[in-house]
């Protein structure tokens, strides 16, 4: 079955792994253009991820991309760092806390 935005974002809590929370609490706004778009905001807090849509007030960081590069990253054909660095990817905000919080939704 094919991704869709809305999919991918109702996995996030479910892919969070807290026992890696080492990183402060952050609100993070994800900007999703292209045929899927969308608002939503991600809050990590006190080792627990809520996902909610629409915009943050607030955000330490602001990821924005298509819809065609998520669903590309999702379904392996387009390396996330790769993507970072052809500017498929914008973050506004600290690199190094994004880069810590990549890592909380990897297997290890």
């Amino acid at each position: 079955m094919p991704y869709t935005i809305e999919s991918l974002i109702a996995m996030l809590p479910g892919a969070f792994k807290a026992s890696k929370v080492k990183v402060a609490d952050t609100a993070i706004q994800l900007e999703v253009t292209g045929s899927q778009a969308g608002k939503w905001n991600v809050v990590v807090k006190d080792g627990n991820l809520n996902v909610v849509k629409g915009t943050h007030a607030d955000p330490e960081l602001t990821i924005t991309a298509d819809t065609a590069d998520i669903l590309d990253v999702a379904e392996g054909k387009l390396d996330p760092t790769k993507a970072f660095m052809l500017g498929k990817v914008k973050v506004k905000g600290d690199l190094t806390e994004a880069t810590k919080l990549v890592q909380l939704f990897t297997p290890k």
